[in-house]
């Protein structure tokens, strides 16, 4: 383990301020500790993944695998997580800085729906999956779940619109590019900036 010993709070001016509550980090992590407790040999067969994993088999039909062919359901189960921590603690899906990041998250979520056949958005249908398993140790997760499903929801309808018109200037970039192998800077830089590519 990685011990860090959390004690102090540096302030603007350099100086340092006693946190209320120290403790040491270990690095282990929650998940990491359930699957040790639990026997299992992935964070993701654990009580805080495996809901998760069951929901996305039930929304997509398609089961869950420990091999690579279940990176989307692992992808999907992770990502949802983030986003609801985030929500609920104020942060809004943006295009810098924290929102920035979870933004990214979400799209790289939906592509990966999208590998499971989803069409329309699903993310936000884990919130509830999210506010059983952990919304007895974290409150604001289900005292903001409505409010959490509809920023979901609206940005993952955003998203698959952009990305719906990304798949078609993909389309349009491969044929211009013909039997060569590489595309342009500008058309890469536009698919991954512009349409979460």
């Amino acid at each position: 383990w990685n011990l860090v010993f959390i004690q102090y709070n540096r302030l603007a001016n350099k100086t340092l301020e006693p946190l209320p509550a120290c403790h040491v980090d270990t690095g282990a992590g929650l998940e990491r500790i359930a699957a040790y407790l639990q026997g299992t040999p992935s964070n993701y067969q654990t009580d805080l993944f495996k809901p998760l994993i069951n929901k996305i088999e039930t929304l997509s039909g398609i089961a869950y695998d420990e091999s690579a062919v279940g990176m989307p359901h692992r992808v999907i189960a992770d990502h949802i997580r983030t986003l609801v921590f985030g929500i609920a603690d104020n942060v809004l899906l943006s295009n810098e800085g924290r929102g920035y990041v979870l933004r990214r998250l979400l799209r790289r979520a939906c592509r990966y729906a999208k590998q499971l056949g989803f069409k329309e958005a699903i993310l936000y249908q884990l919130v509830d999956t999210v506010a059983i398993i952990l919304g007895e140790a974290y409150p604001q997760i289900k005292q903001r779940k409505a409010y959490i499903k509809q920023v979901i929801k609206a940005e993952e309808d955003s998203f698959l619109q952009t990305l719906h018109t990304g798949l078609t200037l993909f389309e349009q970039v491969v044929e211009k590019i013909g039997s060569q192998s590489v595309m342009s800077g500008d058309d890469a830089f536009k698919l991954y900036d512009t349409y979460g590519f």
